[in-house]
């Protein structure tokens, strides 16, 4: 988080094509979730145990594939059938393993 020139609080939030977006903190806020978290994020331990790709349902706390658009680690496999990992903007559509990429 950075602070922008009226002191605002900045967040940087990176985009597809390698691009950068500045945001202002309130504006962010806006769109807070309540009961929503992620299952990789910051205050994880590195050694969990918890499926890439899935997301920590609140109300009943187990893993569920993420359906929003999300960056981070994936697999997926590709038209020829091989096998891929990567780092991309991906989602699982349809709440199982199946990946699509939006961006890598």
């Amino acid at each position: 988080m950075e602070k922008s020139d009226d002191k605002a609080p900045m967040v940087r939030i990176p985009l597809p094509g390698g691009r950068v977006a500045r945001v202002p903190m309130a504006v962010l806020e806006t769109y807070v979730v309540d009961g929503l978290a992620l299952a990789h994020d910051a205050t994880t331990p590195q050694n969990d145990v918890t499926a890439h790709g899935m997301v920590v349902d609140q109300a009943t706390m187990t893993n569920v594939w993420h359906t929003d658009v999300e960056y981070g680690p994936c697999e997926y496999v590709d038209e020829n059938g091989y096998h891929h990992a990567t780092v991309a903007y991906h989602c699982h559509p349809f709440g199982t393993e199946y990946t699509e990429i939006v961006s890598q």
